[in-house]
């Protein structure tokens, strides 16, 4: 059977197997040239002109602005972890793969490159892999915080975003200029900063539940109750044949989570069924299905070292999935209730993970148990209250934050590398609501604002006291 090369330029057509050496990309990063060849890219492939493409597109949702999305940008990632094992992991990669380096899309402008500058943390950390209580108790007293780290206040409060639940947020990774919100009324918003509605997107017959923003096209992807997966091309969203390019069937339940492999043209999507399907983003074929959880999963996060994809589920799992073999590399099993949350660390070889008991950290990819803090830790060891079930982590690009969002309307915000809790704020809900819960949060590429999606049909942007940067 043979698949189509993801690529702007002409289509090559390969065989199966080889696609799957693409999907397959270890620690040597595997990726897409311009002319549609497939390299293993050990070295800088940036200076090889062979990787220069371009996508060209037309502007007509945002007008009077750059229209290209920016893709090929150098990054160089060191990432290392220290153990009591004498185990010293170093990940080392500089690769620019796909388009033309100063662009961006949908006329929405930004930095070429949104990382630059950003510090890079790496885990120093100890940490003991011989038993699974080995992770340090970093929660500090409930309600401490650092004298230094920044108060977060409400700025901007959108009321009546939507007329249902907002369930999904997600911020534009190349311009910083735009984030989407997706709702229980099936709709898809797209917003600037300042809470304008540049777009409106309708095509899913129940509610959104996951929204993915490419950072190489001008795609964006959401996931529906309406078991579909949707692709939108953002060039076209005020055309009057709409601006849906493509639809992925195949999942049996609602789509709870989606994500995007950062250098292949892969799409990741789990929800109700219990099943991560891995598709061929352009040509809409499924590759694989990975099978193990049983029950809901609802978070996934991908990356270009192993795992390439984890996935956190309401049967209390973490599991690492292992491409090659399409099975589960490693199963984390130390949460003792259904596991809503896993965010990955954007500088460092982390993950975090949350139940309704606290959040743990591990170390990839070994799956190691680093610290756990919050929920149980800060309780004595008693349960938190049902209110404090958190369903979304978000880290801080830019200051090594994470916040957690809960059920009962609370933002938690910890240092990342102690584990101490920082600050608290709590969402009051819109004119209208009695109650609301944060089902999504996402801070923008600067580090400088968070996002939060709620159960009060209200979208709110957050952003640090000024006296306290």
């Amino acid at each position: 059977m043979l698949f189509h090369k993801l690529v702007q330029t002409p289509v090559e057509l390969v065989p199966k197997d080889e696609l799957a050496d693409a999907v397959y990309a270890s620690v040597k990063l595997e990726g897409l040239l311009g002319d549609g060849r497939i390299v293993q890219a050990e070295a800088d492939p940036a200076s090889d002109p062979s990787t220069k493409g371009r996508l060209s597109a037309s502007n007509s949702a945002f007008p009077n602005t750059d229209t290209n999305r920016s893709t090929n940008t150098s990054t160089d990632t060191n990432k290392s972890t220290d153990t009591n094992t004498s185990t010293d992991t170093n990940i080392n990669a500089h690769v620019a793969i796909g388009l033309d380096a100063n662009t961006s899309h949908s006329g929405l402008t930004g930095p070429s490159n949104p990382n630059a500058g950003y510090p890079t943390h790496t885990v120093a950390r100890s940490y003991n892999n011989k038993t699974d209580v080995a992770a340090k108790d970093t929660a500090q007293e409930p309600g401490a915080a650092k004298d230094t780290a920044p108060k977060w206040r409400l700025r901007t409060l959108l009321a009546g975003a939507h007329q249902g639940w907002v369930r999904c947020v997600a911020v534009d990774p190349v311009s910083n200029a735009w984030f989407a919100t997706g709702s229980a009324d099936a709709s898809v918003k797209v917003w600037d900063w300042a809470g304008s509605v540049r777009a409106t997107i309708s095509g899913h017959i129940l509610g959104v539940r996951a929204l993915a923003i490419s950072p190489r096209y001008a795609y964006m992807f959401s996931g529906s109750e309406d078991k579909s997966v949707r692709c939108w091309d953002l060039e076209r969203t005020s055309s009057p044949a709409g601006c849906q390019v493509r639809t992925y069937h195949g999942h049996v339940g609602g789509v709870y989570a989606l994500a995007l492999h950062p250098e292949l043209d892969v799409l990741f999507s789990a929800g109700r069924d219990g099943a991560v399907r891995v598709w061929d983003m352009r040509t809409r074929a499924a590759v694989m299905v990975l099978t193990g959880h049983r029950g809901d999963v609802t978070s996934l996060a991908a990356q270009v070292a192993d795992p390439q994809v984890c996935s956190a589920g309401m049967d209390g799992t973490v599991r690492l999935w292992d491409l090659r073999s399409q099975k589960t590399h490693l199963t984390l099993t130390q949460h003792a209730r259904g596991v809503r949350a896993l965010a990955m660390h954007p500088h460092e070889s982390t993950m975090a993970t949350a139940d309704a008991n606290g959040i743990k950290q591990w170390v990839l990819p070994g799956g190691e148990l680093l610290a756990q803090f919050g929920g149980l830790a800060a309780n004595n060891g008693s349960p938190d209250p049902a209110g404090n079930i958190v369903n979304t982590l978000a880290i801080n690009p830019a200051s090594n934050e994470l916040v957690a969002g809960h059920a009962d309307g609370a933002l938690r915000f910890y240092d990342y590398e102690s584990g101490a809790r920082t600050f608290t704020a709590r969402s009051v809900p819109a004119q209208g609501a009695d109650r609301t819960t944060i089902y999504a949060a996402s801070f923008d590429m600067s580090g400088s604002r968070l996002v939060t999606a709620e159960s009060d049909k209200a979208v709110k942007i957050w952003a640090p006291d000024v006296q306290d940067i």
